[in-house]
């Protein structure tokens, strides 16, 4: 079992048999596996922001940079964050655009057909970043269903997980990505408590 770092230790001190459970699934998942562990951080780095935890953000860089990630595949990873969570947006509100608004147009580019100029900035945003860049494809389909996951967009989830097939990533590979994306909204979830623990409880 990994060393368990500070920001753990309340939980495994006051509820160790579900804290020390918590810290086996964790070492599992940097276990060596399917995927490497430069991918791995980088997709926890992405679900760490998109749950709004620092700690967790910060860490993951490091530890990206740590197993070899660039400056450059860092930012694309959090481009693609920002996509994803636009994009989950969009596809949230098709159903309800159509029902409230209707336009005769069931299709995921509703934003496009009515918004002018804005759809289409949108759209090339979207292009941009699948575009050669220092993240191959098949990573930033990775990375794009662990977004889509935790931002609960269920077409953008199914739609990032045909792609990731389609760029050679196994179902392995794929199975790892959302355990990543689990792990993460389980831990963003007890560092985000551990301020207010320590305030209301102690230490």
């Amino acid at each position: 079992m990994a060393e368990v770092t500070t920001q753990q230790r309340w939980f495994t001190a006051h509820a160790p048999g579900m804290g020390e459970s918590w810290q086996h699934f964790y070492d599992s998942i940097y276990e060596e596996s399917a995927l490497n562990r430069k991918t791995k951080e980088l997709i926890a780095a992405a679900t760490s922001t998109l749950n709004r935890c620092p700690h967790c953000t910060k860490g993951h860089i490091k530890k990206a940079q740590q197993f070899g990630a660039t400056k450059e595949e860092v930012t694309e990873t959090f481009m693609i964050t920002a996509l994803i969570s636009s994009g989950a947006e969009l596809h949230w509100m098709l159903d309800d655009y159509e029902n409230l608004l209707g336009n005769g147009s069931q299709n995921d580019r509703w934003f496009e057909e009515n918004s002018k100029e804005m759809g289409k900035d949108w759209r090339s945003f979207h292009d941009a970043l699948y575009e050669e860049s220092a993240l191959d494809r098949k990573t930033k389909e990775l990375i794009a269903i662990a977004a889509a996951e935790t931002k609960r967009c269920r077409h953008c989830t199914i739609s990032h997980i045909k792609g990731a097939k389609k760029f050679g990533a196994s179902k392995e590979e794929i199975s790892e990505t959302i355990m990543v994306a689990a792990l993460i909204a389980s831990g963003t979830q007890l560092m985000w408590m551990k301020e207010d623990y320590e305030n209301l409880l102690g230490d």
